[in-house]
């Protein structure tokens, strides 16, 4: 597994560069833990985390999330990576669909549980208001495309007029061609990488395109004049005819990804499952029988380094299941759901307690008693001087009122009966839906421990506030106090919801 670290301090005279010395080497250290490797640190200096605005180590890092650079992002501490909870939930969202998991070296539990359940209602809320928006946007681009507009972006070879046509790019149109015909005559892919760099084409970072550049470009159906947008034909000038393609297509030996379909398997419990025995992170694998079945494992990370171990691989399905089902028929019960639902309320209202709607409030309430008794001044017969200072101050009321709506649109108090059915809906929805499935680990799995004959799940639920260390040799050596007790059902072990469950 690949990750990079993201390190970030405020201003202030005791934020030197030493606080992103010291969050590194943490994170160093829990990467190390983990058997991740680092392949980049981020860092934003003198920069406050309650907005994304001015960070921009902070984008760049999320600019390569987006193009899958690495596995996970690893943080001291959920501060480094914000501290609006609403920007929190965004951009783990933009991770989740890049498949790039975020991680907390210092924190097992960011901002206590409670803080995690809300954050994923907010995920969750995110993305409503984001595909109700999406849906007012998607028909906006559906008329376009009817009038033979295109409303995304283009492969190399084309360009749009300035009325949104598709047209050739002549320059790089006749690229297209020749890189279609150094395939077919059976020159070498790195000749291909190589031509087109040197006629203009690079990545990001101006250097030559990788493989996968040349690989989709010759399998680009679009270069035939096949365009179209959720359906909708939209015309477009051809650039290699049909014949061309299909022989450009015959000329591929093997797929570069015929082992896409395993290497793809989403470990919903990747980097949130340990080993019993060695304390190392468990891997996602893949084997083929002598049928030809494909099975999916998780398997010890020792192993990989060599490391003997006496853990067992166990399927995928199997141990996958068992954290599921147990998680939904024994820890979300109707009296866990409302402690739950009382907690993220109570987190909530502070939350609004260090908003800047409260500020905003207060000054309405001053502004308003200022009005009362001017009014009352008035009516007792004072002068004209007065009803001008009510008119400036109802000026202010309604400047004042304008700015606690928007301010409120954007800080959102989520009713108690959305939470309880959010939180119902896990109990309740099909626990076969892979979305279902990953959501309700990303939501209450902090780590599950896993032995031979049992595996032993900790919950991101708490009975009383605590501060607790996300050290993998700590869960481990807890997970060896839970063998040592009879109790199968849930129970507190340090302050941690525990759950035992024999294999």
């Amino acid at each position: 597994m690949t990750g990079v670290i993201y390190a970030r301090y405020s201003e202030g005279p005791r934020q030197t560069d030493q606080s992103i010395e010291g969050q590194v080497d943490d994170c160093k250290a829990f990467a190390e833990e983990k058997g991740i490797k680092i392949i980049e640190i981020y860092a934003d200096r003198h920069i406050s985390g309650k907005s994304v605005e001015g960070r921009d180590e902070f984008k760049r890092m999320m600019d390569d999330a987006d193009h899958k650079r690495f596995d996970c992002i690893i943080v001291w501490k959920i501060d480094r990576f914000g501290r609006n909870r609403e920007d929190i939930a965004v951009n783990k969202i933009r991770l989740r669909k890049a498949g790039v998991q975020l991680m907390y070296a210092k924190e097992a539990v960011p901002d206590g549980p409670e803080g995690i359940l809300l954050e994923s209602l907010l995920e969750g809320l995110a993305e409503y208001y984001s595909a109700d928006l999406r849906q007012k946007v998607v028909r906006g681009l559906d008329e376009s495309a009817k009038k033979g507009k295109w409303p995304a972006g283009l492969p190399i070879g084309y360009k749009k007029d300035a009325d949104q046509h598709i047209v050739l790019d002549p320059e790089r149109a006749d690229l297209v061609r020749e890189i279609f015909r150094m395939h077919i005559a059976g020159e070498p892919q790195q000749d291909m990488q190589k031509y087109l760099f040197e006629h203009g084409v690079s990545d990001r970072k101006g250097k030559m395109p990788v493989q996968a550049v040349v690989y989709r470009m010759l399998r680009n159906e679009r270069y035939t004049g096949k365009f179209t947008y959720r359906g909708i034909a939209v015309p477009a000038p051809v650039i290699i005819d049909q014949e061309t393609f299909d022989q450009a297509q015959a000329c591929f030996k093997t797929s570069r990804y015929n082992g896409r379909g395993n290497a793809m398997t989403d470990y919903i419990l990747s980097c949130k499952c340990h080993c019993g025995y060695c304390g190392k992170l468990l891997n996602g694998e893949t084997g083929t029988g002598k049928s030809g079945r494909v099975y999916h494992y998780y398997t010890c990370g020792g192993k990989k380094h060599k490391k003997p171990c006496p853990l067992k691989p166990i399927p995928q399905d199997k141990l996958e299941n068992l954290v599921i089902d147990q998680t939904i028929d024994n820890v979300l019960t109707d009296d866990m759901i409302e402690k739950i639902t009382k907690k993220i309320m109570e987190l909530q209202q502070k939350d609004r307690e260090s908003d800047p709607t409260a500020v905003l409030k207060k000054r309405l309430e001053e502004n308003r008693k200022r009005q009362d008794r001017i009014v009352a001044a008035i009516e007792a017969g004072g002068s004209r001087a007065l009803s001008s200072r009510l008119s400036e101050l109802e000026n202010e009321e309604d400047k004042l009122t304008t700015e606690i709506s928007r301010a409120e649109i954007r800080h959102p108090l989520i009713p108690e009966e959305v939470i309880r059915g959010w939180l119902l809906s896990f109990r309740t929805g099909d626990k076969k839906n892979a979305a279902t499935r990953k959501k309700l680990v990303e939501t209450f799995i902090a780590d599950v421990i896993v032995e031979n004959d049992q595996i032993t799940i900790f919950y991101n639920i708490e009975k009383e506030p605590h501060s607790r260390c996300s050290s993998t040799t700590r869960l481990v050596e807890l997970s060896k106090r839970c063998a040592n007790t009879e109790k199968c059902g849930p129970f507190v072990l340090d302050h941690y919801i525990v759950l035992k469950i024999a294999v």
